[in-house]
């Protein structure tokens, strides 16, 4: 009966492709999102469907959801089958579907530093320039030696120059610093009693409780958790009424969860805030984020970061990362990145935002968002 099972899977292949190949636009819900054809975007949809057989058949490996944006509408939105967690916790395999929440990781950094830029709204230019210390009068007495050199725009930019521990050792390991975070009461203090050794400004080092600091000032300066501001002033606007941002249960609920890691988001969710980066903070013609704030967040404030990625070229804003992607005659990018794959990408010459989510965690080698990417482009017709 071998024959039987082969003509079955046969059958069965086809049937299955045809559920994904064509030229159709996404499906137009009642959350704000316009959609249209990939062809009407300029694709070519059957190198898409490349892209979505290649992920199936597992050549792409373990990617969870794509979705592409094309000035203002979803023209492709995929979603797959594969390994996923729940921050940190295995959650086994799982059928991704457009109302599945997925961890964001280190894509949270990017979502806080859009809120922080509705809180601090038309102050934000002074604020940058301001010591960060000047925002927890209370925690004086826990300042490091220097940290009053330390300003607001040091922390977004990752430049503060104090001692952290986040790159040399894995997250799983407990002497990563920002997992040594996640059991303290005070992550505020900790961050801030830590020695500064660099002159702020000077270099850049990866610290995920500098973004715990900027939920902190958020909180400060709205009497909000990072989370409950968000609801308010982001998620509100864009009509995202489903989401969890976790933290250690020993923070309480006095402190706002994890701004570096702890977001979970529907992937058409998250979109429409990659889609406020690349229309200026508006969303459908409603200007959520101050224009401002966009521009001075994706300005590469280092114009070069050593901690490299296959899909690019990139230096550091405000949490996000500009850059300029490979293979791409100098093309310009704004990218958000975290941890197991999660990964936005705004272009703005070609109208172009594009969400994804895998499920790699902890495997910094899989190279999953530069074959997705090199899929995009190659679809792009050449007469556009």
């Amino acid at each position: 009966m071998t024959w039987l099972r082969t003509a079955f899977l046969l059958i069965w292949s086809l049937i299955s492709s045809l559920a994904w190949a064509g030229d159709t636009a996404p499906k137009k819900l009642h959350d704000g999102w316009n959609t249209g054809k990939p062809s009407d975007a300029g694709f070519d949809s059957s190198k898409l469907d490349e892209l979505t057989k290649e992920i199936r058949d597992g050549k792409i490996v373990n990617v969870h959801a794509i979705i592409i944006e094309h000035d203002g509408k979803l023209v492709y939105e995929k979603y797959f089958r594969g390994y996923d967690q729940r921050w940190g916790t295995p959650i086994g395999i799982v059928e991704t579907s457009r109302d599945s929440l997925h961890d964001l990781r280190s894509v949270s950094k990017s979502v806080t530093s859009a809120i922080l830029g509705v809180a601090l709204s038309g102050t934000h230019r002074d604020a940058v320039d301001r010591a960060i210390s000047d925002f927890f009068p209370d925690k004086k007495n826990q300042f490091s030696d220097g940290m009053e050199k330390v300003t607001l725009h040091h922390v977004l930019t990752m430049t503060a120059g104090i001692e952290w521990n986040e790159l040399s050792v894995p997250y799983t390991d407990p002497k990563n610093d920002e997992i040594r975070m996640y059991y303290t009461r005070d992550p505020i203090g900790m961050v801030l009693s830590r020695p500064v050794t660099a002159t702020p400004g000077e270099d850049w080092y990866y610290n995920g409780g500098l973004s715990q600091v900027i939920a902190g000032l958020i909180q400060r300066e709205t009497g909000m958790r990072l989370d409950k501001y968000a609801e308010k002033a982001l998620f509100g606007p864009l009509d995202i009424t489903k989401y969890e941002w976790l933290g250690p249960s020993i923070w309480g609920d006095e402190v706002s969860p994890s701004a570096a890691s702890g977001l979970r988001m529907r992937a058409r969710d998250l979109a429409k805030i990659s889609s406020l980066y690349l229309h200026g903070g508006k969303w459908n013609g409603a200007q959520v984020i101050p224009e401002d704030w966009i521009k001075l967040s994706i300005q590469p404030h280092v114009k070069y970061i050593p901690w490299g990625s296959s899909t690019g070229t990139y230096g550091y804003g405000y949490q996000w990362y500009p850059g300029v992607l490979n293979g791409s005659n100098g093309i310009e990018v704004v990218r958000a990145a975290g941890n197991g794959g999660q990964r936005i990408f705004v272009i703005p010459s070609l109208k172009l935002s594009i969400t994804i989510f895998a499920g790699n965690y902890n495997n910094f080698t899989i190279e999953g968002d530069r074959k997705i990417m090199q899929k995009i482009l190659a679809a792009i017709k050449k007469d556009q």
